[in-house]
């Protein structure tokens, strides 16, 4: 067993193509209807760096993937982002104001609690909240305001916070969804339909098919409406 985990150690690509692999596979399992999704990435990372504190990533990989996690979530979210608040925005964004709110409050009173370093703290709170541009808002701040001498040790506070979150607020989101959707009776499919005219799910397409008969009939017509949008 060792031997396969400093073999890991050295090759960090390979094992970051394991747990990829893995992970995806574990996402597609599903309970009762509910399946991790992508998040499974992230618990079986947690499982492979609990093998050894050295298991880690070259910093351009993290980089490059947190690149493009926020310009693939801009891509999902952009379309219905505007369109949220001709309908229902200012509830809504009020209501996940004070969502953050409560979440730094919880945060604040845990550090206070158990003494936690306030790297710890802040990594806590972009963990539960599943918000990795934070986790990297963070990291950054960390490297800048930190001595060359203590930035290896302080630096890995904040990842250690976040990883510990995480999966409660993944777990926690789950649950909470399964149960709200049960309550409230939520048809998605009803939903869909009402967002297409703001353009934030795919348009059904339809095809058909016109079937020409008597060619000499309409090829003047068809001509004249040819030439006539050429003009416009």
């Amino acid at each position: 067993m060792q031997v396969i985990i400093d073999f890991l150690v050295e090759e960090p690509l390979l094992l970051l193509f394991i747990v990829a692999g893995l992970g995806y596979l574990l996402g597609h399992v599903k309970v009762r209807g509910i399946s991790l999704g992508v998040a499974a990435v992230l618990f079986v990372g947690l499982a492979f760096g609990a093998l050894s504190p050295d298991m880690e990533m070259p910093g351009v990989i993290v980089e490059i993937g947190l690149i493009i996690f926020v310009y693939t979530i801009g891509l999902s979210s952009g379309p219905g982002f505007f369109a949220s608040f001709k309908r229902k925005g200012l509830r809504d964004n009020t209501f996940v104001f004070l969502m953050l709110l409560f979440a730094a409050l919880l945060t604040a009173g845990a550090a206070a609690v158990f003494n936690l370093r306030a790297t710890v703290a802040a990594g806590m709170y972009a963990g539960s909240l599943t918000n990795t541009p934070a986790l990297a808002g963070i990291l950054e701040t960390v490297t800048r305001n930190t001595p060359a001498d203590q930035l290896t040790r302080v630096s890995t506070e904040p990842v250690i916070g976040y990883s510990v979150a995480y999966p409660m607020g993944v777990i926690a989101m789950l649950i909470a969804v399964y149960v709200m959707q049960r309550v409230f009776r939520i048809d998605y499919r009803a939903e869909a339909r009402t967002l297409r005219q703001f353009n934030v799910v795919e348009q059904e397409l339809f095809v058909s098919t016109v079937r020409v008969t008597n060619p000499e009939a309409v090829g003047r017509p068809v001509a004249e409406l040819f030439l006539s949008l050429i003009h416009l």
